[in-house]
């Protein structure tokens, strides 16, 4: 059974999720992290300053600089209230992008059966890696990477969300990764180790390298933020909403068809005491 919610409970989702948002905004302005409200967050602040009415998450983009900065402040300040989720902390968490989890509450997505973790009602923190400036190795980089990153999940779940064909080939190869010792730490390592590349050059163009739609940015796409509002609070979002968002969702002022309006699609959702 899957969770369909109603208009209250996606009111509540996004009342947790602001909270979520203001602390951590709140522990970026304390120690000088810079982030971006990217994604349907930035398209929300623009359009809707706030969420857009069918949204029902909270997406985050931050230089990779920033975001180990991020990391390092929330293990030298270990907090009750949130863990934060990174592959490094967890490899069967095969994602390659960062969750600061609210403690005490329950997001079950389809792959939560395969792992060992708990993941909470969050927000998504996504991270800008360097790219090489020729356009060849900077093309041929970006294809190897989402490769990796697709190949990293088959070696941590079993599939039974896909045709029967198409689950059985998943679920042979993920016994053939296991078997010659292609698990979930070998693609951690190797991904952080790929993904983090070239970040020692201070070139022009940056991606982040999880995105289906793989578009390449320049850093004066997002550097410096500007202030937009969010359900009344002013949050950065990049400095050219263009080239950040049309490589994406195409015109992002347009409301888009009713079938085409997603969220999430859960195994349960369990609010804790919030």
């Amino acid at each position: 059974m899957y969770n369909e919610y109603d208009e209250e409970e996606l009111n509540h989702i996004k009342e947790v999720e602001l909270m979520i948002l203001n602390d951590f905004v709140e522990i970026c302005d304390k120690n000088d992290i810079e982030y971006y409200l990217i994604f349907g967050t930035q398209i929300g602040a623009i359009r809707h300053q706030g969420f857009i009415p069918w949204d029902d998450d909270i997406d985050i983009m931050m230089f990779r600089e920033d975001y180990e900065k991020f990391l390092k402040v929330m293990e030298e300040n270990p907090s009750e209230k949130y863990t934060i989720f990174d592959s490094r902390y967890n490899n069967e968490y095969c994602f390659q992008f960062g969750r600061m989890s609210l403690n005490g509450t329950y997001w079950a997505e389809y792959w939560d059966k395969h792992v060992s973790f708990k993941l909470g009602i969050h927000i998504d923190l996504f991270i800008l890696d360097n790219l090489p400036d020729n356009k060849f190795k900077r093309w041929l980089f970006i294809q190897r990477c989402y490769v990796l990153t697709r190949l990293y999940p088959i070696s941590v779940f079993k599939f039974d969300n896909y045709s029967k064909i198409f689950n059985l080939i998943l679920n042979i190869t993920h016994k053939l990764f296991r078997t010659f010792g292609f698990g979930p730490k070998y693609f951690q390592k190797r991904l952080y180790n790929v993904f983090t590349k070239y970040n020692s050059n201070s070139g022009e163009y940056v991606t982040d390298l999880t995105l289906v739609e793989r578009p390449t940015f320049k850093r004066t796409d997002y550097k410096p933020p500007k202030k937009a509002l969010f359900e009344g609070y002013e949050m950065n979002i990049p400095n050219n909403d263009d080239n950040t968002l049309i490589p994406i969702y195409g015109d992002y002022m347009q409301l888009p068809p009713e079938e085409e309006r997603f969220n999430h699609v859960l195994n349960e959702i369990d609010f804790g005491k919030y």
